[in-house]
């Protein structure tokens, strides 16, 4: 081949390649409302941040290189919202990363913003909120990216599933945030988390009588179960938001004979 046409087949593959991945990449929309709501995740009803009335949120799911777009409507009436998605680079996109004060302006109670950001990476990744205590009161959730068509994960499965690990208080966000931001008051730990949820799920001693509405049969704190099939494969995608807990995590397997 002359040295001479190189550089152009150089950059008809080039060329192509970035077409071909432009043509491939799709564009995720979601529209989020963030309000109080109440919940009882380890059996004591409390206000929790929900999205979309849920918490945890709504999984994230797209393939790299794809673009999310996100329409975030803050409707809690007294509270700014800002949303940080963990993990993400945001290469070109930096005023999307959602840390309230330093890469965006909050969203005010009432109004709408739209994160909008290409996911450039294969992997596991979290979302949560970026403002007050709002994180530890279940404004999260997951991202997970896949690999796109054509290529392969270091290893096989069969299945997969999330797992999201929090901490939980039955504290309000201000009684969580008082300790901390006082002015002239010394420093006021919350104290140790009153449950640890699984999947947004937990169980709290309703019999400890700390007043409140607690259920120990509300289907709201089911223990979260997982059904495998032996000799089957399954990727676990486990993340933690947790505020002040670092937790281990174990299998506890059971079998059941058909």
């Amino acid at each position: 081949m002359p040295l001479a046409t190189r550089p152009l087949l150089f950059f008809i593959i080039f060329a192509s390649s970035l077409l071909i991945a432009r043509v491939q990449a799709k564009v995720h929309h979601h529209k989020w409302e963030i309000s109080y709501q109440f919940k009882s995740p380890d059996c004591l009803k409390k206000l929790a941040v929900t999205i979309n009335g849920q918490t945890p949120g709504p999984t994230i799911y797209a393939t790299k290189g794809d673009t999310v777009v996100i329409e975030v409507k803050n409707s809690l009436l007294t509270e700014n919202v800002a949303i940080h998605w963990h993990g993400i680079r945001q290469i070109g996109t930096p005023w999307m990363d959602g840390t309230e004060g330093v890469t965006q302006c909050p969203i005010l109670p009432g109004d709408t913003f739209v994160y909008r950001f290409v996911v450039d990476q294969a992997g596991t990744y979290i979302y949560h909120a970026h403002y007050g205590m709002q994180r530890s009161a279940g404004l999260n959730g997951m991202i997970v990216v896949k690999v796109p068509d054509g290529f392969k994960e270091p290893f096989t499965y069969d299945r997969e599933h999330s797992i999201l690990l929090n901490d939980w208080w039955h504290n309000s966000t201000y009684e969580q945030a008082a300790g901390l931001a006082l002015p002239g008051k010394q420093f006021t730990w919350v104290g140790e988390p009153h449950s640890l949820l699984f999947n947004g799920r937990g169980k709290f001693n309703c019999s400890l009588n700390v007043g409140g509405t607690c259920n120990s049969t509300n289907p709201e704190c089911a223990p979260y179960m997982l059904t495998v099939v032996p000799g089957k494969t399954y990727r676990l995608r486990i993340a933690s938001v947790t505020s002040l807990s670092a937790l281990n995590f174990e299998i506890e397997v059971q079998y059941y004979s058909s």
